[in-house]
C-alpha cells in the first residue's frame, strides 16, 4: 500500500512538473509575441488579449507551484514521521544487542561454554544446548547486520529529507519570483488600458474593422460552403451513394468526432486572443462582437497545416483579407483564413499536419489564423463548433 501511494504522488508530481514546464513555455511564447507588438500602436485590442493571456497564465503558474508545495509540505511530514520511526527502531535493536553482548559476556571464553555444554544431564540436552549457542551466535551477526542497515536507512532518509527542503526552497523561490512578473504584468495591463483612454476614436475605427473584415470572410465561406452541398446535392441525386460510399462517409465522420480535444493546432506555435462566440470588447465590457470560430496569434508569415486528414474542397480569395481553405472531413469542416498564399488546391487529398499555406503578416507585425470547425447535417444544416473544445490543450 505505502509503494503504491508512493508511486501515485510521484506520478502526480510528474504531471505537476510537466504542467508548470509547458506553462512557462507558453509564457515565454507570449512575451515573444508581445515584444513585437510593443511598440506598434496599431493593434491594441490584440496587445490587450495579450497580455490577458499571459496574465491567466502567470496565474494558472501560481496555483501549479503552490500545489507542488503543499504536496512537498505532506512530503516531508512523512520523511520526518519515517525518520523517527526508524531512530525508535535502531534504539530498540540497540537495547536487544546490547542484551545480547551481556548474556555473551557470561561466556565470554571457549571453556565456559564448554563447561554450559558439558554440565548438561543428557546427550540431547547437550546438542541443544550447542544448537542454543550456535543460534545466539547467528541471531547476534543478524542484529548486527539489521542495525547496519537501519543505520542506512536512517542516512538515506536524512539525505532525501534535505533533498525534499532544497527543492523546496527552489519552488518557493521560483513562486515569489512568479508573484512579482505577476504584480508587474497587471500594472503594465493598467498602465496599457489608461494609455488607450482618450483613444475611443482609433478603437471605434479598429473594431469596425474588425467587424467589416470578419463580415467579408464570413460571406466568402458561407458562399463556398453552400455551394459545396449544393453540388453534393446534385451529385448525389444524379448518382445515389453505394452502401460502400455510405460506409465510408460513416467511418469518416467517426473518425473525426472521436478525436475531439486531440486535433493538433493549425500552427505549431500560437495563442487563441479571440474566442469563440459572444466576445466582450477588453475595454469596453458592453460592446460585443460574434465569433464563428477562434483567432489564433502566431510569429510572422507562419505556416498553416491541416489539423485532420481530409479532402480539400475550396481554395477562396477575400478582397483585403487574404485566403482561405475549407477541409472536408465526412460531415465536417475545417476553415483556415488569413492566408497569403496556399499549398493546397481543390481536390486535393491531405493528411493531418500537412502544411496548406502561409499566414498573412497583420498590422501588429504578427500573423493571425482565423480557424473554424463546421457541422453538416444530412439535410444541409449547418452548425458552427467551438475549436477549443476540439483542439488539444
Amino acid at each position: 500500500m505505502v509503494s503504491f501511494v508512493g508511486f501515485a504522488q510521484q506520478k502526480e508530481s510528474d504531471r505537476l512538473k510537466k504542467q508548470q514546464q509547458e506553462l512557462e513555455k507558453k509564457i515565454s511564447f507570449t512575451e515573444k509575441l508581445l515584444e513585437s507588438t510593443k511598440e506598434n500602436q496599431s493593434a491594441l485590442v490584440e496587445n490587450l488579449n495579450l497580455l490577458e493571456r499571459k496574465i491567466q497564465y502567470r496565474q494558472d503558474l501560481l496555483n501549479n507551484l503552490d500545489i507542488q508545495l503543499s504536496q512537498l509540505d505532506a512530503q516531508i511530514g512523512l520523511i520526518q514521521i519515517e525518520i523517527e520511526q526508524l531512530k525508535i527502531e535502531i534504539e530498540k535493536q540497540k537495547q536487544q544487542y546490547k542484551r545480547m553482548i551481556q548474556q555473551a559476556y557470561k561466556m565470554r571464553n571457549s571453556q565456559a561454554s564448554l563447561i554450559f555444554v558439558l554440565s548438561s544431564e543428557s546427550f540431547n540436552q547437550a546438542n541443544k544446548r550447542m544448537e542454543y549457542l550456535e543460534q545466539l551466535k547467528k541471531y547476534r551477526e543478524d542484529q548486527i547486520r539489521k542495525i547496519d542497515q537501519s543505520m542506512k536507512d536512517l542516512e538515506a532518509k536524512l539525505a532525501e529529507l534535505e533533498q525534499k527542503r532544497e527543492e523546496k526552497k527552489l519552488l518557493a523561490d521560483s513562486k515569489h519570483s512568479e508573484q512579482n512578473k505577476y504584480v508587474k504584468d497587471r500594472e503594465n495591463q493598467k498602465k496599457s488600458i489608461e494609455s488607450l483612454q482618450g483613444k475611443e476614436q482609433e478603437l471605434k475605427e479598429e473594431l469596425a474593422a474588425q467587424k467589416k473584415k470578419s463580415k467579408e470572410i464570413q460571406a466568402a465561406i458561407n458562399a463556398a460552403i453552400n455551394k459545396e452541398i449544393l453540388a453534393e446535392k446534385k451529385k448525389n441525386d444524379a448518382n445515389p451513394p453505394s452502401l460502400e460510399a455510405t460506409k465510408e462517409t460513416e467511418l469518416n465522420n467517426k473518425g473525426f468526432e472521436a478525436n475531439k480535444g486531440k486535433l493538433p493546432w493549425p500552427v505549431k506555435n500560437g495563442e487563441i486572443t479571440k474566442g469563440f462566440g459572444k466576445q466582450p470588447h477588453p475595454l469596453h465590457p458592453q460592446v460585443f462582437t460574434y465569433n464563428n470560430g477562434v483567432d489564433i496569434t502566431t510569429v510572422k508569415q507562419s505556416t498553416v497545416r491541416a489539423v485532420y486528414d481530409g479532402e480539400v474542397t475550396s481554395v477562396i480569395v477575400i478582397p483585403g483579407a487574404g485566403k482561405a481553405v475549407i477541409i472536408k472531413h465526412g460531415n465536417y469542416r475545417t476553415i483556415y483564413s488569413n492566408l497569403q498564399e496556399t499549398y493546397v488546391s481543390t481536390g486535393d487529398k491531405v493528411t493531418a499536419k500537412q502544411e496548406i499555406g502561409a499566414l498573412l503578416v497583420n498590422a501588429s507585425g504578427n500573423s493571425e489564423v482565423h480557424f473554424e470547425i463546421r457541422k453538416i447535417s444530412p439535410e444541409g444544416e449547418i452548425s458552427n463548433m467551438n475549436p477549443s473544445y476540439w483542439l488539444f490543450r
